[in-house]
């Protein structure tokens, strides 16, 4: 009977953490600025130019979401690292993560030192956020 309940516990764990990782927005159509009940205007060819793993598509609501938002954000922690550092060591942030990035997106506009390299990947850093976060709310 201990085993029996031993694995059921442990099945239910396993549940509720494959849960937290949901996509709860996942693209469902092709992102067309202007096209049917598509929101915004983002560049989806700049991003892909930049990595194919920051494809575009959109939620059925028309907000832009990355196909592949665990490969995007792989994509942008490995590409992006400069901007990355940039924001973190000039904000005083902990380092990012896949859920904790509210802060990296809010100030990667705003840094003001490094290199221009650095400072155009923060910005994009920002950009990169507000698609990302749709995939998830």
């Amino acid at each position: 009977m201990k085993k029996f309940f031993a694995s059921a516990l442990g099945l239910t764990l396993l549940v509720c953490l494959a849960a937290c990782n949901i996509i709860r927005n996942p693209a469902v159509q092709e992102y067309t600025p202007g096209h049917g009940n598509i929101k915004g205007n983002v560049d989806t060819a700049d991003f892909y130019e930049r990595d194919p793993r920051f494809e575009i598509g959109a939620t059925k609501d028309g907000y832009a979401v990355f196909k592949r938002p665990y490969d995007a954000y792989t994509a942008l922690t490995e590409k992006y690292s400069d901007g990355l550092e940039l924001i973190r060591s000039e904000f005083d942030l902990e380092p990012i993560t896949r859920s904790e990035y509210d802060l990296y997106k809010a100030y990667g506009w705003q840094v003001a030192a490094g290199s221009a390299e650095a400072q155009e990947q923060a910005r994009f850093v920002t950009s990169f956020f507000d698609i990302y976060e749709n995939s998830f709310e």
